[in-house]
């Protein structure tokens, strides 16, 4: 009865000792863990940030004189060709009598012409039966010359006048009409005026004119973005920027840094600080309109053929000297205090394998380059081809638990 009691005593203990063996002596062995073979590739480092489409050129229209708003020919949304009519103005009384000053003054200089030309032929003929001297001949092919220079100075200075204004003048050339003239070929963003509003000109009034018009180049756009502190010394000018706008989120627009400012803004009642940045549109479309809010993706920093491996499969330590002792894991057996960063490599023999078992995973510092919010670029350290723990920190605290 004893004997038995003894023997099943120790098959108990046995059994105990078989499971706590499998338990924790030999828990490295056999857990099994996920891999990915490392592969070239390319990777790049992307700053997030939000921003307002612009038009790079906005030209505000005023008016060359003042007067009332006769006709309008254009509205908000229209586009409209360089030097195409906006609007019509009847110029006011004091503008209207100094265009017809000038006309006055060149049909006078044309009658002066006239009367300085019979005068001129008349002594010519004179002098030819040496019935004048030559002083007085003179004096009058001189007097015609000089109501020629006249006449050609009131010519010219009425056209600048008409030109200056914009005016059209009707068929009797008795009243003129000022037109509005688009400067540029664009879209109209804005129209301020209504028809038999008073305008003041743009070029004589103290106040700077009434602005009328307001026209937008959508040749050129451009993404206006306010970046951090924290990432403003990352952003360099000649960098890409891929564009999604939320209007359109199926379109992606290309566009590069075109400037950085050089002084940083703190908004009223924040204390963050942030750096105006202007993105020029590579590809701008007619669809996108000024003000239109986007997401922009600035690539910081790229290699199109780089040593990829998954972010979750590099670990990242703060190494020091004393906590080195602590630890078995041979990664850690180093010199050098510092950031390490350190993936699990599979030396199994398996040519094709998903999994590997923690007893073929061997810790390796590794260097690393550009990190992606998936990748991480390796520098050196492991090569393409290995095969690396997917989870290196599963790895790390299973190999480590023990000896903590």
């Amino acid at each position: 009865m004893k004997k038995g009691i003894v023997i099943a005593c120790v098959s108990v203990c046995s059994l105990c000792a078989v499971l706590l063996y499998f338990l924790y002596g030999s828990t490295d062995r056999t857990v099994s863990y996920r891999t990915h073979q490392v592969r070239h590739g390319p990777i790049s480092d992307v700053l997030t940030e939000t921003g307002t489409i612009q038009y790079v050129r906005t030209v505000m229209v005023k008016p060359t004189v003042s007067g009332e708003v006769r006709h309008l020919h254009a509205d908000v949304g229209d586009r409209i060709a360089e030097g195409e009519v906006l609007a019509v103005i009847e110029p006011d009384p004091s503008q209207s009598l100094q265009l017809s000053r000038q006309r006055a003054r060149v049909d006078g200089a044309r009658i002066d012409l006239s009367e300085q030309e019979m005068t001129f032929e008349r002594k010519r003929k004179l002098y030819e039966g040496s019935l004048i001297s030559s002083e007085e001949f003179d004096r009058a092919r001189i007097e015609n010359t000089r109501a020629h220079h006249n006449l050609n100075m009131a010519e010219l200075e009425l056209r600048i006048l008409e030109l200056k204004v914009n005016v059209e003048v009707d068929s009797n050339k008795t009243h003129g009409a000022v037109r509005v003239l688009s400067p540029l070929t664009g879209i109209v963003i804005a129209r301020m005026v209504e028809t038999g509003e008073v305008v003041a000109s743009g070029t004589s009034s103290y106040t700077g004119g009434t602005e009328m018009f307001r026209i937008g180049d959508p040749g050129r756009m451009i993404v206006r973005s306010a970046i951090g502190e924290i990432d403003a010394g990352r952003v360099r000018p000649g960098q890409e920027v891929r564009i999604r706008v939320d209007a359109y989120p199926d379109a992606m627009y290309s566009g590069r840094v075109e400037r950085v400012a050089p002084v940083g803004v703190r908004k009223p009642g924040s204390t963050l600080v942030t750096f105006d940045t202007e993105i020029v549109i590579s590809n701008p479309s007619l669809e996108l309109q000024q003000g239109m809010s986007c997401d922009i993706d600035i690539v910081v920093e790229k290699n199109d053929s780089s040593v990829l491996v998954p972010a979750s499969s590099v670990m990242e330590l703060d190494v020091y000297k004393d906590m080195i002792t602590e630890r078995k894991d041979p990664a850690l057996t180093g010199q050098v205090p510092g950031k390490r960063h350190i993936v699990y490599r599979c030396n199994s023999v398996e040519s094709e394998r998903s999994t590997c078992s923690a007893a073929y995973l061997e810790s390796s510092l590794v260097e690393i380059g550009i990190e992606s919010a998936e990748n991480v670029e390796i520098l050196s350290g492991i090569v393409p081809g290995v095969h690396i723990a997917l989870d290196a920190r599963a790895v790390f605290s299973a190999l480590n638990s023990k000896h903590r």
